[in-house]
């Protein structure tokens, strides 16, 4: 993946972290109006950095099995094969 989306990435996620912190603020709940608009980012933003946690998730899984197959024990670097297949 490019390094220019990935940073647009991480900076979604940084937002996404200050949208969730935003509205557990009491004074932006008061605030019916900022509230509404932080919902309605917050809305949008949820589901790709759902997706974007899970892509890395799955990247680092893949990484550790890639680790694996240099591995001395035979065990290890078959069962990191099957992980990697």
């Amino acid at each position: 993946m490019k390094a220019s989306l990935l940073n647009k990435l991480d900076i979604l996620q940084d937002r996404f972290e200050e949208l969730t912190a935003l509205l557990g603020d009491a004074e932006v709940i008061s605030d019916q109006t900022r509230f509404r608009a932080y919902s309605r980012e917050y809305a949008e933003v949820e589901p790709v950095i759902a997706a974007y946690r899970q892509l890395c998730k799955v990247q680092q899984d893949l990484e550790g099995a890639q680790a694996l197959l240099k591995d001395s024990d035979p065990d290890m670097r078959e069962m990191a094969e099957e992980e990697v297949a």
